[in-house]
């Protein structure tokens, strides 16, 4: 299950929701996904994304700039991308979020 941060945008209902480090969504006042942001810790990783995207139809547009949204180097903004996918990738991404913490607190010894 996700734990979704809603950061509000603006005073007219336009949501930044966080569902992982490396992926986000901004939704409308009535609650429907505009766009997506997928993050990357490089260009060339964020370019493979993007043309996997397109190439398997998995959105209508991508583009890759780097990061204003979220706190990583670059990211891929994509728009009509799966729910399902968003999904899986954020799940993913909290899993291997996860796992590096445990690693971490247990090569600290904690």
């Amino acid at each position: 299950m996700l734990n979704i941060t809603r950061v509000e945008l603006n005073s007219d209902g336009w949501t930044f929701n966080i569902l992982s480090p490396r992926v986000a969504t901004i939704t409308n006042p009535l609650g429907q996904r505009k766009v997506s942001y997928f993050g990357f810790d490089t260009l060339e990783k964020a370019n493979v994304f993007k043309q996997w995207l397109l190439e398997n139809q998995k959105c209508s547009v991508a583009t890759v700039r780097k990061a204003e949204r979220l706190s990583m180097a670059f990211e891929c903004k994509a728009w009509a991308v799966p729910t399902e996918l968003i999904v899986q990738l954020a799940e993913q991404d909290n899993n291997q979020q996860l796992n590096e913490n445990k690693s971490l607190v247990s090569n600290v010894g904690l």
